[in-house]
C-alpha cells in the first residue's frame, strides 16, 4: 500500500480535540498525564499523512491502568511496543478520522521524541518546509510505508538534533529504530505485490481464511473474524521482533488482498566438515502459503512464492553469509496444489510420512519437498 500525503488540513486540530474527548471518556478513572497531538497533522502548515497521532501519557505505573481501560471502555486492540520500548500501541475500531493512539511513558527518549519533533516542526519554518518537500516527493513516488519511514529518517534526525532534548545516544537509537531492519520492503512482482500486514488486512485475511475449501487440508477449521483479526495483530508483532523468525506477507493483485505467504525460520544442523576450521551456517525456513480460491490457477502462487524465497535468502542469513538456506514446504498429498507448486518452484519431494498425525478426526499423511540455496 503506498503512502498519502495531503497538503495541511486546518480541520485536523479539531479532529483531535474529538479524539481527545472520546479518550477523556475511557480513561475517566485512570491518573494519566495528559493528551497530546502529535506528529505531522500536529504542526500548522505541514504536509502529512491524514491519520491523527495521538499519545496519552503516563507514568510507568499507570502504563498497564490507561491500556486496560481502554479495552474495556473503548474496546480497542492492544498490539504492543511493535519494537519501541515504553509505547504501547492501541487500535482504536473508530477510525473515522483516522488515528493512530499510543500510550507512552512519561520522560523517556520515545515520548521526548515525538513531543520535540512536533515542537521544533511549530517553531522551525525552515525544517518544516524541508520536512513537506520530502514527504510530498516520497508520497509521489507511491513510496509503501517501510520504505517512507527509512528514507525520512536522515531529515527527522536533523529535526531531532534541532530539537536540543535528546542526547546523542538516544539519536542514535532512533536513527536505529528508524532503519528497515527485520521489516521487508515491499516485493514488486509483475502482476503482485508482497508487502507487510497492516490492520486494513484483517477484512482480506478472514475472507480468505474462513473459506472452507481453503482450510480443508489445514490442521483448524474455517477461521472465524475476531481470529482471523488476532492473526493480523500477531503478524504485526511478528515483523518488530528482532531476531525474526516468522515472516508473513500479504499478497495484493491490483490493489485489492489475494492470499498471504509466509516462513518460519529455525537453524538446522551445520555444514562443518572433517578438516574444516569453520561452520557454515544452514537457516531452515518452512514455507506456507494461501490464496484465495477466486484467483487460483493465475499463477499468482508461484510468482508469490518465487518472488518471496529470493527476498528471503538476500537477507542476512544462510546463503548470503557464506551458508545455505534449507527450504521445506509439507503438505498433505491429497493437496495436488501445494505438491505440485513446489515443484514447479524447483523443490525436490524428501519424504513421505503415511499417518503422520492426526487432523479433524482423521489420520493424515505428511509430504515433504525440500530446496536448498547456497553454497554447496
Amino acid at each position: 500500500m503506498s503512502v498519502t500525503v495531503e497538503q495541511y488540513n486546518p480541520e485536523w486540530p479539531q479532529q483531535f480535540q474529538t479524539i481527545k474527548s472520546e479518550l477523556e471518556t475511557y480513561l475517566k478513572d485512570v491518573a494519566y498525564l495528559s493528551i497530546e497531538h502529535i506528529g505531522s497533522t500536529s504542526v500548522p502548515g505541514l504536509a502529512a499523512k491524514p491519520i491523527i497521532d495521538t499519545d496519552i501519557i503516563v507514568t510507568q505505573e499507570n502504563v498497564q491502568p490507561a491500556i486496560d481501560a481502554l479495552i474495556s471502555n473503548g474496546n480497542f486492540d492492544y498490539l504492543g511496543e511493535l519494537g519501541l520500548r515504553y509505547r504501547h500501541v492501541m487500535k482504536d475500531p473508530n477510525q473515522s478520522p483516522r488515528r493512530n493512539i499510543y500510550v507512552c511513558v512519561d520522560g523517556v527518549a520515545q515520548t521526548r521524541n515525538h513531543l520535540g519533533l512536533r515542537d521544533t516542526l511549530r517553531r522551525d519554518v525552515e525544517l518544516r518546509n524541508e520536512y513537506a518537500r520530502l514527504k510530498l516527493e516520497l508520497a509521489s513516488k507511491n513510496t509503501n510505508i517501510i520504505d517512507y519511514t527509512v528514507a525520512k529518517g536522515v531529515v527527522v534526525n536533523k529535526i531531532l538534533e534541532a530539537s536540543g532534548i535528546l542526547s546523542k545516544d538516544e539519536l542514535a537509537a532512533i536513527k536505529e529504530a528508524n532503519t528497515i531492519g527485520e521489516n521487508f520492503s515491499a516485493l514488486r512482482t509483475e502482476r503482485l505485490l508482497l508487502r507487510e500486514f497492516v490492520m486494513a488486512d484483517a477484512e482480506g485475511y478472514f475472507e480468505l481464511e474462513s473459506n472452507e475449501e481453503n482450510a480443508r487440508y489445514q490442521d483448524w477449521p474455517p477461521r472465524t473474524k475476531e481470529q482471523a483479526r488476532q492473526l493480523v495483530i500477531n503478524n504485526l508483532r511478528d515483523h518488530n521482533d528482532v531476531p525474526r523468525i516468522n515472516f508473513e506477507l500479504a499478497v495484493d493483485y491490483q490493489g485489492h488482498f489475494v492470499g498471504r505467504v509466509g516462513a518460519n525460520l529455525s537453524p538446522a544442523n551445520n555444514d562443518k566438515l572433517p578438516g574444516e576450521s569453520t561452520i557454515k551456517q544452514v537457516t531452515h525456513a518452512n514455507l506456507w502459503f494461501s490464496f484465495l480460491p477466486s484467483v487460483q490457477g493465475k499463477g499468482f502462487a508461484t510468482e508469490a512464492m518465487q518472488a518471496f524465497i529470493q527476498a528471503l535468502t538476500k537477507r542476512k542469513r544462510g546463503a548470503e553469509e557464506g551458508g545455505k538456506w534449507e527450504f521445506e514446504i509439507e503438505c498433505d498429498p491429497r493437496n495436488t496444489g501445494s505438491w505440485k507448486l513446489a515443484e514447479r518452484l524447483g523443490f525436490v519431494r524428501h519424504s513421505l510420512t503415511k499417518e503422520a498425525w492426526q487432523s479433524k478426526g482423521e489420520w493424515v499423511d505428511s509430504l515433504v519437498y525440500r530446496k536448498v540455496v547456497g553454497d554447496a
